[in-house]
């Protein structure tokens, strides 16, 4: 089952639109769009910290497409959308950067996304190998090596 967006206090029609220009669907409908996922629940769980900016971000872009075009963000075409973002960024590059590093590691933690890129919808590590719970021995290559740091006295 494919998680929708849930409520948040993001705008969540801007949020949406913002979410199929970080990562479009793909065209011969193989690859769903990030927009597809619950972004915002993934943000909450991850760094609610960044949400307050996010969403301050979020209100930007309406205001800016409001003052360009008298329209919603999300009732801007693509091409319009894409400028206005883009003006922001030029001006401010990490604008919206926090948001689209969010939606990418949400959009690749899908198993659905994962298939479709041919790859195991499963975690990379243990593929099958059996570890014993607590088995410790496994570190003593680590314990041996000679210390990665300088002491500083």
């Amino acid at each position: 089952m494919t998680p929708k967006p849930q409520d948040t206090a993001w705008p969540r029609h801007t949020l949406r639109a913002v979410l199929e220009l970080i990562i479009p669907a793909s065209r011969d409908g193989r690859m769903p769009s990030v927009a597809e996922y619950d972004v915002a629940g993934y943000a909450r769980r991850r760094g609610p910290a960044d949400l307050a900016a996010i969403a301050a971000e979020l209100e930007r872009l309406e205001t800016q497409a409001q003052q360009a075009f008298g329209s919603a963000f999300h009732a801007l075409d693509a091409d319009r959308r894409r400028a206005i973002t883009d003006e922001l960024r030029a001006r401010e590059p990490a604008f919206l950067a926090q948001l689209a590093r969010l939606a990418a590691m949400c959009y690749y933690e899908q198993d659905e996304v994962l298939s479709a890129l041919g790859l195991d919808a499963r975690p990379p590590f243990p593929l099958g190998h059996h570890l014993e719970p607590g088995d410790l021995s496994l570190l003593d290559p680590v314990r041996k090596r000679a210390p990665l740091y300088r002491k500083v006295e």
